[in-house]
């Protein structure tokens, strides 16, 4: 075997033991994120089933869910279908639970207090590395209080963090998924999906400000004038920038200069 033929045979031995070292870290890296997302649903919900409760989607009337409550009686205190409390020693910064009706995703809301990147390329664990988690910026509040609160997940090839948010650029997917829960310690949100859109990847929560009127409408403004052919707004909800919006964010496969967004309005405040 000439010198020519055997470095090009070596190569050839080294690219298939790097192919196969490549496939052997993401097959133990998804088997490995696949049993912690198991665990934290097992040890997240106290329930086997979170509350359906919803407003009809026609409707933005926000209202608190109540019982009725006899003369002499107090009202029951509201109890979490999430176990918070074995959460939290795992990781003292989840501070939500997020599911989507219908879909694979429902995993906790984590917020780290200084890093904002943190949690890109850190899981629940703390341990470095893919899938991540989904998180939020600490300039969000963490009680959903802002106008719009931005909500940050990897598009995982395995189905895992945000990757089925993939689906919405069916616009009878989007139509049959709008229900969206954020479970707190103290309260349940809901809110219904109104738009599914691809956009450019700046930073929303910089570029908008959640404190200024005209700021929280340019962003509806952004959102309902998007004409991109795989993105869908919904017109039957009168969305304003005195409503608690929801966006759900993720990455493009191929398109790294666009971000593809699920955006929900708040309809019902369980307490």
């Amino acid at each position: 075997m000439t010198t020519k033929r055997k470095a090009l045979f070596l190569s050839g031995i080294l690219l298939a033991a790097l192919g196969v070292g490549y496939l052997s870290y993401w097959a133990v890296t998804s088997w490995r994120a696949n049993r912690e997302a198991e665990a934290l649903q097992s040890l997240g919900f106290t329930e086997s089933t979170a509350s359906q409760t919803t407003l009809p989607e026609s409707s933005l009337a926000m209202s608190t869910e109540t019982a009725p409550v006899s003369a002499g009686t107090t009202k029951e205190p509201y109890v979490s279908p999430i176990d918070f409390d074995a959460l939290w020693e795992v990781n003292a910064d989840i501070y939500a639970w997020l599911q989507i009706d219908d879909t694979d995703i429902s995993y906790p809301i984590l917020q780290h207090p200084t890093d904002n990147a943190y949690y890109l390329n850190h899981t629940v664990e703390r341990r470095s590395g893919f899938p991540g988690s989904i998180f939020s910026y600490n300039v969000n509040a963490k009680d959903f209080t802002d106008f719009n609160t931005v909500i940050y997940g990897h598009r995982m090839d395995n189905g895992q963090m945000f990757s089925n948010l993939k689906f919405y650029r069916d616009e009878s997917y989007l139509k049959e998924h709008r229900t969206i829960h954020v479970f707190l310690p103290d309260r349940e949100l809901v809110y219904t999906v109104f738009a599914a859109v691809v956009c450019d990847d700046r930073l929303i929560t910089s570029y908008f400000d959640n404190t200024d009127p005209f700021s929280c409408q340019s962003y509806l403004d952004w959102i309902y004038g998007n004409r991109d052919l795989n993105s869908h707004v919904l017109q039957d909800l009168d969305v304003t920038f005195e409503d608690r919006v929801l966006t759900l964010s993720t990455c493009i496969k191929w398109e790294k200069q666009n971000r593809y967004l699920v955006v929900a309005v708040l309809t019902n405040e369980i307490t």
